[in-house]
C-alpha cells in the first residue's frame, strides 16, 4: 500500500549552528591507563602453574585431558585401579634445581576440573607405560609407603591433535624421570614425595 500523500521534507540550515571541532561536555574523558602487553597462551599457563607450584621455571608438554588412578591393594579386595577424582589438564614442568644438590627436578602437574585438589608428582626414577597408562610410582613422605599412579591421557584418531599423545607423553616423562634421578644425589632421601594440593 502506497502513501496517500507522501511529504517531502526540506533541511533548513539555520544561521546560529555552526560546524566545530571541538565538543564540549561535562563527561569527563576515561582514564587512559596503560593496556597491559598481551601475554601468550605459554606465559599464561606457567604464571597459573607457578601459582600451584611456584618452583616451575618451564612447561615442558601439555596434554589436553588427563585422568588420574591410583592403584589400591588391601586384604579385603583385588588389586584394582580406582579414579582418585583428579582430571584435567596435564603439565610435565621442569622446576628450579635442587637447592642442596643441584640436581635436575621435574613435575608431573594435572590442574583438576572437577574439584580443588589438583595432582603434583616429582619425577624420579622408574616410570612405566602399560595399556595405555602411564605408571607412576611416588612415596608418601608422611605415611612412608609407596603409591602407585596411572595417568590416562585423552587422545583422538589419526589427523587430529591429539593423535598419539599418550606416547609422546609418556616418553617425555620417562625422559624426565631419568634426567632427575641421574642428576639426583640421593633420589631415595625423600625428596621424590607427592603432593593433592587444595
Amino acid at each position: 500500500m502506497t502513501p496517500k500523500n507522501p511529504k517531502t521534507h526540506q533541511r533548513h540550515t539555520s544561521a546560529h549552528l555552526q560546524p566545530s571541532d571541538q565538543y564540549d561536555s561535562d563527561i569527563p574523558l576515561p582514564p587512559t591507563h596503560d593496556i597491559p602487553p598481551q601475554r601468550t597462551n605459554a606465559e599464561l599457563n606457567l604464571s597459573v602453574l607457578q601459582r600451584h607450584l611456584p618452583s616451575t621455571t618451564a612447561i615442558i608438554s601439555i596434554a589436553p585431558y588427563a585422568v588420574v588412578y591410583i592403584f589400591t591393594s588391601s586384604p579385603q579386595s583385588d588389586p584394582a585401579w580406582e579414579k582418585s577424582g583428579i582430571e584435567g589438564t596435564l603439565f610435565i614442568c621442569q622446576q628450579t634445581p635442587d637447592a642442596k644438590h643441584g640436581a635436575e627436578r621435574y613435575s608431573v602437574v594435572v590442574l583438576n576440573r572437577k574439584g580443588l585438589n589438583d595432582f603434583i608428582c616429582p619425577l624420579s626414577g622408574d616410570i612405566d607405560f602399560e595399556a595405555g597408562y602411564i605408571i607412576l610410582r611416588s612415596r608418601d613422605n608422611d605415611l612412608a609407603e609407596e603409591n602407585i599412579w596411572g595417568l590416562w591421557i585423552f587422545e583422538e584418531d589419526e589427523g587430529s591433535s591429539t593423535a598419539g599423545m599418550r606416547e609422546v607423553n609418556a616418553k617425555i616423562i620417562q625422559e624426565c624421570a631419568a634426567r632427575a634421578a641421574r642428576t639426583a644425589v640421593n633420589p631415595s632421601d625423600g625428596a621424590d614425595g607427592y603432593s593433592m594440593d587444595g
